[in-house]
């Protein structure tokens, strides 16, 4: 029997990530999900945080993803999302710059769209949080 899970996620661009895992950590709008093998079919609204997927060694990588859907059926998890990219891929001193960039405009309010700030806060936030799980610092 097979404890492995097929995990892909895609966005407009293409695949990010094509793996067989063990375990998924998802951020849902209504909170953070676990998949395991065997998982009872599922759907649901992705928002931005962070992918946690774990190997059968144990070893974990991480997905910064926007929002999407998640569909999970017969141990195949797809995530299609807005934007997905993996930790070691991520720029931090980037994602730091562009979080700063959305408080500045959320505080000045003068002529900004509040939720297109907020939502790259949100995305600046999970970028950041994936690189810092996976142990990747500021130089």
């Amino acid at each position: 029997m097979d404890d492995r899970i097929h995990l892909q996620i895609v966005t407009a661009g293409g695949v990010v990530c094509d793996d067989k895992v063990s375990e998924i950590i998802v951020p849902l709008d209504g909170g953070t999900i676990g998949i395991l093998a065997d998982h009872a079919p599922l759907m649901g609204a992705v928002t931005d945080g962070v992918v946690v997927s774990t190997k059968a060694d144990g070893t974990k990588a991480y997905t910064a993803v926007g929002i999407g859907v998640l569909n999970v059926v017969q141990n195949e998890v797809s995530l299609l999302v807005r934007a997905a990219e993996n930790a070691e891929d991520i720029d931090l001193p980037r994602a730091e710059a562009a979080e700063h960039r959305a408080r500045e405009r959320l505080e000045r309010r003068d002529g900004v769209d509040i939720l297109r700030a907020e939502a790259a806060l949100h995305r600046a936030i999970a970028r950041q949080d994936a690189a810092n799980m996976a142990g990747k610092r500021k130089i």
